[in-house]
C-alpha cells in the first residue's frame, strides 16, 4: 500500500485527502479517537493526524481544527498552516523575547539554544 498510496509529497498545509484507486486495495482507513480529552484548535493531536494524513492514510477530516481556519470567515489558511507546521509561531515568539527580554528567552528555549 506504501506504493499506491504514497501520501503528499510537498508540504504545503493545504488540506490533502486520499483518494482510492480503482482495480487496486484501499488505502488504510484510520478514525482519530481521542477519548474523553477536550479538543482546541491547534491542538498537537491535529498535528499528528495531519501528518499521518500526509503520509498516504484515509482519515476522514476537515480543516475546521486547524490552524489557520477563521470560524468567522469560514475559510482555510494553508500559508498560516503551513507556518505552524514548520514551527514558524515559535519563531515568532523566540523573536519578541529576543527583542523584549533575553532572559526570559534563555529561561523558556535554553535546552534548543546553544
Amino acid at each position: 500500500l506504501d506504493k499506491i498510496y504514497e501520501g503528499q509529497k510537498e508540504v504545503d498545509g493545504d488540506e490533502y485527502n486520499v483518494e482510492n484507486i480503482d482495480g487496486k486495495p484501499g488505502a488504510f482507513r484510520a478514525f482519530l479517537d481521542v477519548g474523553l480529552a477536550r479538543t482546541t484548535t491547534g491542538a498537537k493531536v491535529f498535528g499528528a493526524m495531519k501528518g499521518a494524513a500526509d503520509g498516504g492514510l484515509d482519515i476522514p477530516h476537515s480543516t475546521k481544527r486547524f490552524p489557520g481556519y477563521d470560524s468567522e470567515a469560514q475559510e482555510f489558511s494553508a500559508e498560516t498552516h503551513r507556518h505552524h507546521i514548520f514551527g514558524g509561531h515559535v519563531a515568532d515568539y523566540m523573536k519578541q523575547l529576543e527583542e523584549e527580554d533575553g532572559e526570559a528567552l534563555k529561561r523558556q528555549f535554553s535546552q534548543y539554544i546553544k
